[in-house]
């Protein structure tokens, strides 16, 4: 198309979806696809009352330092350490039976094997590889 000098030449119209829609559409894929597995693995990791030994336990993100370890103290339990990239989530120990019992009586929303922070483990849900041979066998419906 020919033009004058002075005029400024008209773009082609772009063909297909724009670089933030495929972004969008990637990211929302990702969501979808791993969303199922992560509740799954939730599922499968929680540990029930009786439960003892080393746990992960979620604390809710308003509990202060002080009052977590008088829980987890309460529960008749020790804390290993935090898990950095979580906040209020702690990895604790105890071998007395009913521990993740008495830490959900004393405010934790939810105590964990601490295979829970294990990928392999995670991606055993989907069937991608086996579990790891020291985990315990998950719980069945």
């Amino acid at each position: 198309m020919i033009s004058a000098p002075d005029e400024v030449p008209v773009r082609a119209a772009r063909k297909g979806l724009s670089r933030r829609a495929w972004i969008l559409g990637c990211v929302l894929l990702v969501l979808l696809t791993w969303t199922p597995v992560l509740v799954l693995h939730l599922r499968n990791m929680s540990v029930s009352d009786p439960g003892t030994g080393t746990l992960v336990v979620v604390f809710p993100p308003t509990t202060s330092n002080r009052d977590l370890f008088r829980s987890i103290s309460e529960a008749r339990g020790a804390p290993v350490g935090p898990v950095s990239w979580a906040p209020s989530t702690w990895i604790v120990q105890s071998t007395e039976s009913g521990f993740a019992g008495r830490l959900r009586e004393r405010g934790a929303w939810a105590v964990y094997s601490p295979y829970l922070l294990s990928a392999r483990q995670m991606l055993s849900c989907t069937g991608m590889v086996k579990a790891p041979s020291s985990a315990p066998a998950a719980p069945r419906s």
